[in-house]
């Protein structure tokens, strides 16, 4: 991605920010809204930036284990280096799909082969996806169990959010395990994609090439999960403890705001509810879906000025402040290297 292309991506991100924040006020006290913002609690704000921060600190640990398990003397500098590119490219491109090739040149200017650090990232995301997953099958249970109600829009957004996760990570295990299924699934992709319309041919060799690439990958990841399985475990403890962390920010912006009565669970499903709803749209870092999520989730606990306080607060922690920090130690770790 060019410098170019990146500041028009950061530029529409800008205009859908503004937008997004001009619905959110639109006919609010805004006044009220920043005085209650002011007056939340900061030790309860600190101790929310600190769990969204377990994010990158996260992955970058993640990637560290699973490319030192490749032979790649990688420190914890350059694991959050990459963490940080992710996330930073993952949230301006529309469905993230700038993150990974960002790290993917990343990972080679500091000589890592792109079939490691593309093994590596398949990895970090099959285990960040397979835990989230179980999160949400705890909501789809919990959430009946506990009287917790949805409007009708937030539940076909959520359903469908949890029913798109569910085929991914079953098409992720199925053929990271299954060779036979993988090979199958390959000879179906090459079959079909010759007869797609409206394509060039050679767009369509370049599809089947890449996906004979992808599927070989699957099963290279299965080996390597199978020889490292001590590595795997601890990035699942790892994934468990980044999204248990990231989750829970809406209840720390909860008793930031001076609320006591409902319990953690309680707001954490609610969190669960708010990701599998934004997990459809194609949207950047799910804005505006996640914000309507959030609003029509939380309205049972919040009401009028301290709703869009609460909204700002929590998608402020856990999204935009992770946003403008990895920008932030990229630019640094740009204008370290360009010093040296």
């Amino acid at each position: 991605m060019t410098i170019q292309k990146t500041g028009k991506q950061i530029l529409v991100f800008l205009l859908f920010l503004f937008l997004l924040f001009f619905c959110l006020m639109k006919g609010k006290d805004v006044g009220q809204i920043v005085e209650i913002a002011v007056s939340a609690s900061f030790p309860s704000i600190v101790l929310g930036l600190l769990m969204a921060g377990t994010f990158h600190v996260s992955e970058g640990l993640n990637l560290r284990i699973l490319l030192r398990a490749m032979g790649h003397p990688v420190s914890l500098a350059q694991g959050m280096k990459y963490a940080y590119t992710g996330f930073f490219f993952s949230s301006i491109t529309p469905s993230s799909t700038g993150g990974q090739p960002m790290q993917l040149y990343m990972m080679k200017k500091d000589n890592i082969e792109l079939s490691h650090g593309s093994l590596a990232l398949l990895m970090e995301l099959a285990g960040f996806q397979a835990v989230v997953f179980i999160f949400e099958i705890l909501a789809a249970i919990l959430v009946p169990a506990m009287g917790i109600e949805m409007p009708l829009s937030v539940k076909v957004l959520a359903v469908a959010g949890f029913l798109m996760n569910a085929v991914f990570v079953l098409f992720l295990l199925t053929v990271i395990f299954s060779e036979k299924m993988g090979k199958k699934l390959s000879g179906l992709a090459e079959r079909l994609i010759p007869k797609i319309p409206f394509i060039k041919e050679e767009k369509k060799q370049e599809w089947i090439v890449k996906t004979e690439a992808g599927f070989e990958e699957f099963h290279a990841c299965a080996h390597m999960m199978k020889r490292h399985k001590k590595d795997i475990v601890k990035m699942l403890m790892i994934s468990t403890v980044q999204i248990v962390c990231w989750f829970g920010v809406p209840y720390m912006v909860y008793l930031a705001l001076g609320y006591h009565g409902v319990p953690f669970l309680h707001l954490f499903l609610l969190q669960v509810l708010v990701y599998m709803a934004g997990a459809l749209l194609p949207l950047p870092g799910a804005m505006g879906i996640s914000e309507f999520a959030f609003i029509q989730l939380f309205g049972g606990i919040y009401s009028g000025s301290s709703m869009t306080a609460a909204v700002l607060l929590s998608r402020g922690i856990s999204f935009y402040f992770l946003l403008a920090w990895s920008g932030l130690m990229l630019i640094l770790i740009y204008a370290v290297k360009k010093r040296r």
